[in-house]
């Protein structure tokens, strides 16, 4: 499905992949945790499933809620990042070709995950089917809204403000060639319901854009980790990458961020 050489710059095994990770932790992690523990009110006793665990801050968070009594399989292509937890089971797992887990999860979660599948619908549907009833399916996806908003809110030179539009095609021509669906998650609730599934609602967040902040600093980080694909692929040049990433972590600067939508199915009871 991935273009081998674009997804290592993604793997797990990359040098840049803690970092990465952590940013999406402090960008993701406080509204993922509002969801999970206010609308889910994940408990004690919970069995979870937490797909394309990542770092594993999820699965911890979980761990931590479920108790002794419950139970919490954290997988992932590349699970070393997870740390060791008594009531963490950390498996490699390929979602598309695998054998799954036995149903009957109190909770299933995956985030920044279906948007990169062929089959993110099916998926989303068989993920629905292995929750026991009154369980809850939390999907977390990345919408960008870019075709319609302005990419830089503060103030920018003309120069700045091509080069950013510029790295930010760069970026979107890079996911459409691995298989990248940005629009997954505004449509995740309507396939959802086409498959059946009436207790369906949708949260949108956006996290800050401002200089020096997470989802500026992540932007820089990919500005490096894509750097041989945008420069080749683009006519961004190496002083153009420079000024990006200066600019990323002045706090005057602000730019636009993703809508992360947020899909919560509830089987029935």
């Amino acid at each position: 499905m991935y273009n081998t050489t674009h997804e290592q710059r993604f793997d797990n095994d990359a040098p840049a992949a803690p970092e990465q990770l952590s940013l999406l932790s402090e960008i993701l992690n406080r509204e993922t945790f509002s969801i999970l523990g206010t609308e889910v009110a994940v408990g004690h006793g919970w069995r979870c499933w937490d797909v394309g665990t990542g770092d594993g801050s999820v699965a911890r968070w979980l761990a931590a809620r479920v108790g002794t009594n419950g139970h919490v399989v954290a997988s992932d292509l590349k699970p070393q990042h997870v740390p060791t937890h008594p009531r963490i089971e950390a498996i490699s797992h390929d979602l598309t070709s695998d054998p799954w887990p036995e149903p009957g999860f109190d909770l299933i979660h995956a985030r920044l995950l279906l948007m990169h599948l062929a089959d993110r619908d099916a998926i989303a549907a068989k993920l629905a089917e292995h929750l026991r009833p009154g369980g809850a399916l939390v999907l977390t996806d990345w919408f960008c809204g870019c075709a319609t908003e302005s990419l830089i809110k503060s103030p920018v030179d003309e120069y700045r403000a091509r080069i950013f539009q510029e790295f930010h095609d760069g970026v979107h021509k890079l996911g459409a060639e691995t298989g990248m669906d940005f629009d997954w998650g505004a449509r995740t609730a309507d396939v959802l319901r086409a498959a059946g599934h009436q207790d369906v609602t949708v949260r949108d967040y956006q996290a800050p854009g401002r200089g020096g902040e997470p989802t500026a600093l992540l932007a820089q980080l990919h500005s490096g980790m894509l750097e041989p694909f945008l420069l080749s692929q683009t006519s961004l040049t190496a002083a153009d990458l420079a000024v990006i990433r200066e600019t990323l972590i002045d706090p005057e600067f602000e730019m636009l961020t993703n809508h992360t939508y947020t899909t919560i199915v509830r089987a029935p009871k």
